[in-house]
């Protein structure tokens, strides 16, 4: 006879039908919109409150501004919750955050909850800069966090700057691993989304040595643990327009979009001409 654990059969909740799934356990399943219709149409309505949802680009294509934008919008996504920003390459930029939620308030002056809520307030940042500190960050000071604070989004830009100076590689992805199963227990308990942002680096083609692309910097052992990673670039130096590509994801095909940077971050580019015409 095979014995199941007594644990695991006290967990266990029993079938569920397809449509159950969805009601049974709603917070499991919603999803935290960014506040920009062009990357809420790529996701299927924004992230999800399982699994590390990422953002890989070049320098300059906006991955910090949309983190910031997210973490004004989840607020109201998710009411009386906050977001835990965990900056870990730069000092988190406040001034245009504030400049940010002052555009954001301007735009919805008719919302009475928006005008009224003070969203920086809400934003509770810490600064790591190596692996131990984030470590630490993650597996004590999140936790108890948790038990004392509802939180909507949990944002760590960026993800690889911590590991820049790591060359054993092994010990590297066993870290990879402990974060993230860490993380989805704390999802797991807690009903929040996560969004990562990430570095690439080039890689040339070693058969033609010049067909030169970016990927997102960790390699293959972070990738196969990130549930949806959507790649930015900049379409030419020269232009405000940049690109935004789902490389993979369980719900979100395979397509790409563009956007722009303007006073209130990051802005759907199609919408940005009409407001314009």
């Amino acid at each position: 006879m095979l014995l199941v654990p007594q644990t695991m059969e006290s967990e266990f909740e029993g079938f569920s039908s397809g449509s159950e799934i969805l009601t049974k356990h709603a917070d499991r399943w919603r999803k935290v919109s960014f506040g920009v219709p062009v990357f809420d149409r790529l996701t299927g309505g924004g992230i999800g409150a399982r699994g590390i949802f990422e953002l890989a680009g070049d320098p300059g294509s906006g991955k910090t501004q949309i983190a910031l934008k997210l973490a004004l919008t989840a607020q109201r996504t998710v009411p009386n919750s906050c977001v835990v920003y965990i900056c870990t390459e730069h000092r988190f930029p406040s001034r245009r955050l504030l400049q940010m939620e002052a555009e954001y308030k301007r735009q919805q002056s008719a919302d009475d909850a928006v005008r009224d809520h003070n969203f920086v307030d809400h934003i509770l940042v810490e600064h790591v800069w190596c692996v131990p500190t984030l470590m630490a960050c993650l597996f004590d000071r999140l936790p108890k966090l948790l038990e004392s604070t509802k939180i909507s989004v949990l944002i760590i830009d960026s993800i690889a700057s911590p590991f820049v100076e790591e060359r054993d590689y092994i010990s590297r992805a066993e870290t990879f691993r402990s974060i993230v199963h860490r993380l989805h227990q704390l999802q797991e308990r807690h009903n929040f989304a996560i969004c990562v942002t990430n570095q690439v680096r080039s890689v040339i083609d070693s058969s033609t040595l010049d067909d030169q692309r970016n990927v997102p910097a960790l390699g293959l052992a972070w990738s196969t643990l990130v549930h949806t990673r959507l790649q930015l670039s900049r379409t030419t130096l020269s232009s405000n327009d940049r690109r935004c590509t789902v490389v993979f994801g369980p719900s979100a095909p395979p397509k790409h979009d563009f956007y722009q940077i303007d006073e209130s971050g990051p802005v759907d580019t199609e919408a940005l001409r009409v407001s314009m015409s």
